[in-house]
């Protein structure tokens, strides 16, 4: 997808076939980017609206959902949150407002294992890496891909951490904590260090918490009649509005005057969702409904009017 200046809308980097990825990679520096999306039903209103959530692509998730709909509350321990959505939530056919707080916290102790290769003075190995117990060649499941991409050479070793966070049970069928049993591994014919040390970690416990605010149908209804319409443009910004319908996504460079003209009618109207540097409505558009969404980037005189509260 090409990107844009205003003396030659879709002419920008056409001349040397550079598409939108290496602008993105730094060939040129993009300025700010319109992403619109059609949507015809409601429901595809709040799916665009909304964090989705798909019980097939995300369980977790949706089983921790599920269980905060069904029982009030559900409560999860991990290091950091596991879910924390920008905006509303949809899932199942209904739209909730999702909150969650810290409840508490403990210490885990546990074990790092360190797998070393390359080094000199890594000895003889004693034992094979298919012949460690199952928990140990879980753990460390990826050493023998990282194997066979080593090359060698000067100043080629390198170090794998791989942590061991089980109950005592678990713990006692490793041969590896923890006290390692073995200190040389063979990995495919390359003698791997191993070196064990103990760790700890924090385990926070949140709770979240479900607020029902309407089927996606209705909700997708109720911001249908927030929709804002874009018309009267000059020419450059149809063109620029006309790429983002077209290819779902338009982007420009720094100071493009189609794009700032495009930003300033959008922000004439309170964006649905809104931060520092971007802003979503819902536009319609030569009678089309797009799900639209507004990244200033560098383009400070949108960005100076975007995630300003007061």
């Amino acid at each position: 997808m090409p990107s844009r200046q205003l003396s030659s809308r879709r002419a920008f980097l056409a001349s040397s076939a550079i598409g939108l990825g290496a602008v993105l990679a730094g060939c040129v520096e993009p300025g700010g980017a319109l992403r619109m999306t059609a949507v015809e039903t409601d429901e595809q209103i709040a799916t665009e609206a909304t964090r989705a959530v798909d019980s097939s692509r995300e369980p977790e998730t949706a089983s921790l959902l599920e269980e905060a709909r069904d029982r009030g509350e559900a409560d999860v321990e991990g290091e950091r949150v596991p879910f924390r959505p920008d905006r509303p939530v949809k899932f199942d056919g209904v739209v909730y407002e999702v909150s969650w707080e810290v409840v508490g916290e403990r210490t885990e102790a546990g074990y790092v294992v360190t797998a070393t290769i390359g080094t000199d003075d890594v000895g003889e190995p004693e034992i094979a890496f298919e012949e460690l117990p199952p928990i140990d060649r879980s753990a460390l499941e990826s050493l023998p891909e990282r194997i066979d991409h080593f090359e060698g050479g000067d100043d080629r070793a390198f170090g794998m951490d791989v942590e061991y966070y089980h109950d005592e049970e678990e713990l006692e069928e490793s041969a590896l904590v923890p006290e390692p049993e073995y200190e040389v591994i063979d990995v495919d014919g390359e003698p791997v260090g191993i070196r064990t040390r103990e760790d700890e970690r924090i385990l926070s416990t949140y709770r979240y918490d479900l607020e029902e605010i309407a089927t996606a149908t209705a909700y997708g209804a109720e911001l249908r009649e927030r929709s804002v319409v874009l018309d009267s443009l000059t020419g450059d910004e149809r063109e620029f509005v006309e790429e983002a319908v077209e290819d779902g996504l338009a982007v420009v460079g720094r100071d493009d005057e189609a794009f700032i003209g495009v930003g300033e009618r959008l922000l004439e109207t309170e964006p649905i969702y809104e931060d520092e540097s971007t802003g979503e409505w819902l536009v319609e558009y030569e009678g089309t409904l797009y799900w639209t969404e507004l990244d200033a980037l560098r383009t400070q005189e949108l960005v100076d009017r975007l995630g300003d509260e007061e």
